[in-house]
């Protein structure tokens, strides 16, 4: 999804992390009452040091988050 259209549906990148965090950091979010967008990134992408994911040999994700839209009963 391009960064603007992500800005216009109201997500805020929230962190970029992989693996076990990666979980953990989705629930907790979801656990909040958030929305949880997530998008692939490569290592170059991230803007921060990758040497250990890269090693671990995971996948690296933007974490996008916005509050959870709650849909209207009809």
């Amino acid at each position: 999804m391009d960064e603007e259209k992500i800005e216009r549906e109201g997500w805020r990148q929230a962190s970029i992390t992989g693996g076990q965090h990666l979980e953990r950091t989705v629930e907790m979010y979801k656990e909040l009452g958030f929305d949880v967008y997530l998008e692939e990134v490569k290592p170059e992408e991230c803007g921060t040091c990758t040497l250990c994911y890269q090693a671990g040999n995971e996948t690296i994700y933007r974490i996008y988050t916005r509050p959870k839209v709650e849909e209207e009963a009809s």
